[in-house]
């Protein structure tokens, strides 16, 4: 339950609205029994033989006087339990010959109206306090499924790229979305019936104590053991939810993958091993989650079995104190009977609480492990801002990894970037170069060792105001599903017009962005899937030429592109390079040839530090990186 309460505090703003529904919901109890209670009396007094001489009523002692008949008085219970059961009888026989006076009258037709009216009455405001209840149940609901979506997607903003690295995309989707309509359902199942339930129970067992405590006893023996059974049911069910909602998120995760990459399945034929694949995922989702609805199906029937036991056992107990005339009239008898029918869909709707809240606890648990992710520490106490880049970056002693448990990634690499100068960072595949500028960006932190600008350590810098100095640009180039004008003016809110023209002239891309009818508000699709891979690039450059930054981060960007879009994208970028600090990710060393050092790394270390000129002698990693190209046309002799 505590994972319940957790998600409850999402509630405490709306605590007004609460407040109301608790009185609506008092409202709601009192005139539904009251409406049950009149209902019994219209029945008994109305079509009793014995109606006649309950018209003389007023003219008998009143029943709250009388003392009950020796014969009456319970045999074989203590002193204490004894005086209990007369004093709860004495308020019942009060409240009940209050009512009788109010409704029996004289004239049969003068008490028939009245009972009508008195029943209308109850059941109306009992209907509209149930409307104004379940209409603001509906609204703190639904608002409280937006603040929690609103909560995980601010959450997942804020994390650290690590967290990526061990959490697939369709698994946060499918939390996002799937299980907050799983908390949805819970909040829409249970919150209300949370309030409403304990006290139509409530209501129900004080009457049922007033009509007889010895009677009720045996009812409160009994029900225990129906609840204790329905409690474990429950518990299975939570287990097995939380199965139903993993297998969901492995469903999404593979129907995802085939579709983001659905040209690799295509071009390899391999449309009957992803439809195999998924059919096999979603067929482990449907056996866990028939097991699940299998097991709450079963619920019901042994909510409803254990019920008409209780009944039964009561029957027998009650009917036996009327026979024998052990302090329980026939009509009580009826009464304790009705109430005790009208308490049990509370109950039965209060133990399904528990198997509502047991399968939303699988979702929560998902939802509240993002929550609690610890985010990006964006300012400090004693953070500061940096407006400017002015001298030089230093990597000093840095050491990396990515989990405590792992080998180092990076290895004492110490490094001088002073400012103007390109720096490229070259090395085989798993070498450390994307890791190593991931750092200066604060994408991760630093395991030893420091990263500084102008001699300060970036961990005592405002993380915004850091990663303003810094541009990026990679070779998957990363576009949103909007206009071009969007995508070149993200991050730069108050560019101009003019100022995304002059971005795009820029970069190259203004040349086709012209040819568009709607030009700048041409819509690019998903990831910019209707503009070529050169164009892509194009608006990528754009972008970053409108942040204008002063450290830029280039990861090879024309790589994977045909040699027109290359030579276009090549002196987009040599126009972004001008007057910039830049950090090269080199795979074709052909575009590195002229930098002002090159950082040849190998296993995480750096091992050699120069111009093309001196590492082509010094480096014999360099040396067989750039005569492999050359064998491959890559770069020109």
């Amino acid at each position: 339950m505590k994972l319940y309460f957790k998600i409850l505090g999402f509630i405490k703003p709306y605590w007004q609205g609460i407040l109301l529904i608790v009185v609506l919901t008092f409202s709601y109890v009192i005139f539904n029994n009251l409406s049950i209670w009149v209902s019994v009396d219209f029945v008994r007094e109305l079509f009793s033989p014995a109606y006649l001489q309950q018209q003389s009523i007023e003219n008998k002692p009143d029943a709250s006087e009388q003392k009950p008949a020796e014969s009456a008085k319970p045999k074989g219970i203590s002193n204490d339990l004894q005086k209990l059961t007369t004093n709860t009888q004495g308020i019942y026989q009060k409240i009940n010959a209050k009512i009788k006076s109010i409704i029996l009258k004289k004239d049969r037709f003068q008490t028939l109206k009245i009972v009508c009216l008195v029943i209308f009455l109850a059941f109306f405001l009992k209907n509209i306090s149930q409307y104004f209840r379940k209409l603001i149940l509906s609204f703190i609901q639904i608002k409280v499924v937006v603040d929690i979506r609103n909560r995980l997607q601010n959450k997942l903003l804020h994390l650290p790229l690590s967290f990526y690295h061990q959490h697939h995309s369709g698994t946060l989707t499918s939390i996002v979305f799937n299980d907050v309509n799983a908390v949805q359902y819970v909040l829409n199942q249970s919150f209300g019936k949370i309030i409403l339930s304990p006290l139509q129970i409530i209501a129900n067992i004080i009457i049922l104590l007033m009509i007889s405590v010895k009677l009720s006893l045996y009812t409160f023996i009994i029900l225990p053991v129906s609840f204790f059974v329905i409690y474990k049911i429950g518990q299975s069910i939570r287990r097995r939810s939380r199965k139903v909602f993993k297998q969901v998120a492995d469903v999404v995760l593979v129907f995802q993958e085939a579709i983001s990459s659905i040209s690799i399945v295509k071009i390899f034929t391999n449309e009957e091993k992803e439809e195999n694949r998924f059919k096999a995922t979603n067929y482990q989702y449907f056996k866990k989650l028939f097991r699940a609805e299998r097991l709450k199906i079963a619920t019901t029937p042994i909510n409803e079995i254990l019920m008409v036991l209780t009944l039964v056992l009561l029957l027998w107990i009650g009917g036996r104190m009327v026979y024998l005339n052990a302090g329980l009239e026939a009509e009580d008898f009826v009464r304790f009977l009705v109430f005790l029918f009208a308490m049990f869909k509370p109950i039965q709707e209060f133990s399904g609480i528990n198997n509502t809240i047991q399968t939303g606890l699988a979702a929560a648990e998902r939802i509240f492990n993002i929550l609690e992710q610890k985010e990006e520490l964006y300012q400090s106490e004693h953070s500061r801002d940096i407006e400017e880049f002015k001298d030089k970056i230093r990597y000093e002693n840095v050491y990396f990894r990515y989990n405590p448990e792992d080998e180092f990634a990076l290895e004492n690499i110490n490094i001088t970037i002073h400012k103007g100068e390109t720096v490229a960072f070259v090395g085989h595949s798993g070498a450390g170069k994307t890791t190593i500028v991931d750092l200066l960006p604060r994408f991760y932190d630093v395991s030893k060792g420091r990263i500084t600008i102008d001699g300060i350590d970036i961990r005592e810098l405002n993380l915004q105001s850091l990663r303003k100095l810094t541009g990026l640009v990679t070779q998957e180039t990363i576009l949103f599903n909007d206009t071009i004008r969007t995508n070149i003016a993200y991050g730069s809110a108050n560019a101009t017009e003019e100022d995304i023209i002059n971005a795009a002239k820029a970069a190259n891309a203004w040349e086709f962005i012209q040819q568009f009818d709607l030009g700048l508000d041409t819509h690019i699709g998903e990831r910019g899937v209707k503009l070529s891979g050169g164009q892509k690039q194009r608006l990528a450059i754009a972008r970053a030429i409108l942040k204008n930054p002063p450290i830029l981060i280039l990861d090879e960007a024309t790589s994977a592109l045909d040699t027109e879009s290359e030579r276009l994208v090549q002196e987009a970028i040599e126009k972004l390079m001008k007057n910039r600090t830049v950090l090269v990710i080199a795979h074709r060393l052909s575009t590195v040839r002229n930098a002002d050092k090159i950082v040849v790394m190998n296993h995480g270390s750096v091992d050699h530090i120069g111009t093309h000129k001196e590492l082509y002698s010094k480096s014999r990693i360099y040396r067989t990186l750039y005569d492999n190209q050359l064998l491959a046309g890559q770069v020109a002799v």
